[in-house]
């Protein structure tokens, strides 16, 4: 991964877009993240995908087994990530579409993440013939600078708030919160911390997930840092695997551009009891 201060440059300016002017993005733009795609660390480099790119005509009829919240976001370009279905294949196009999504922000080019609500479907609708099957769509292109961007704040299906975000961005859970220190709920003694590392943890809590929930949390001791699922009554199946991918690359990607050969994420069991409540899984780990 090429040298930049990961978090500070890019993590920190990552915003979330609904609102696209419909000027197309240059096609050297679209060329540099296909080039970013073909060198990109895989998480899980056994199972193949193809990157693909279409426009609204091509998306605007599969609304409804595509969208954010149950809506396809008008955008002049749309990235869609193609799967083989093996274990983790979703964690993985997480990590590989946030890869090109903080790529976009390098580029100015703003970016939403879709849910995709029937892959099978969707396929069949744009009209593709490959075997594999549809792991992320991402809407991208210029931000509408003249519109005041609004997020989503939903703490459960009966209490949602519609706050204005401006170009700040979105609200997301604080160190504090994500991270504890050996054991589940341990407070976090932020001295223990190097700089990168830090850093690192930082940019984990600043990952998008599915309608801002990150159903997540991370353990960190003197050898790893965990990441623990939580139970979410809102989150699905397939945004809760992507959720997971997101945040395990904004971690490995600030680790990436300050350390060589940093270490990548695994889906071995953990080496200690971590005391887990009933609704905590444990899923992944990196050495740091």
């Amino acid at each position: 991964m090429e040298y930049i201060k990961y978090y500070d440059e890019i993590v920190k300016r990552r915003e979330s877009c609904r609102n696209f002017i419909m000027n197309d993005v240059e096609p050297a733009k679209i060329e540099e993240l296909y080039e970013y795609y073909n060198q990109e660390t895989l998480l899980v480099p056994e199972i193949a995908t193809e990157l693909k790119t279409y426009s609204f005509d091509d998306l605007e009829k599969t609304e409804g087994s595509v969208g954010y919240n149950g809506f396809l976001i008008k955008a002049p370009h749309y990235l869609v990530l193609f799967s083989e279905e093996k274990d983790h294949y979703l964690e993985n196009a997480g990590f590989i579409a946030q890869g090109i999504t903080l790529k976009m922000t390098q580029l100015d080019i703003a970016a939403c993440w879709l849910t995709v609500n029937d892959a099978e479907v969707a396929k069949k609708t744009i009209g593709e013939k490959t075997d594999k099957t549809i792991a992320a769509v991402i809407a991208f292109g210029y931000r509408d600078k003249d519109v005041t961007e609004t997020r989503l704040d939903i703490k459960s299906p009966s209490n949602v708030e519609m706050i204005q975000s401006g170009t700040k961005a979105a609200p997301k859970i604080s160190l504090d919160d994500l991270v504890s220190y050996k054991v589940y709920s341990q407070p976090l003694e932020t001295e223990k911390l190097y700089t990168d590392l830090e850093s690192a943890l930082l940019a984990a809590s600043k990952s998008q997930s599915f309608l801002n929930r990150q159903p997540y949390r991370l353990i960190f001791d003197d050898s790893y840092v965990y990441l623990i699922g939580l139970e979410d009554e809102i989150t699905d199946e397939a945004d809760k695997y992507l959720n997971y991918g997101i945040l395990m690359f904004n971690f490995y990607a600030v680790m990436d551009s300050v350390r060589a050969n940093a270490p990548i994420w695994t889906f071995e069991a953990a080496d200690e009891d971590l005391k887990l409540p009933e609704d905590a899984t444990y899923i992944a780990k990196c050495g740091i």
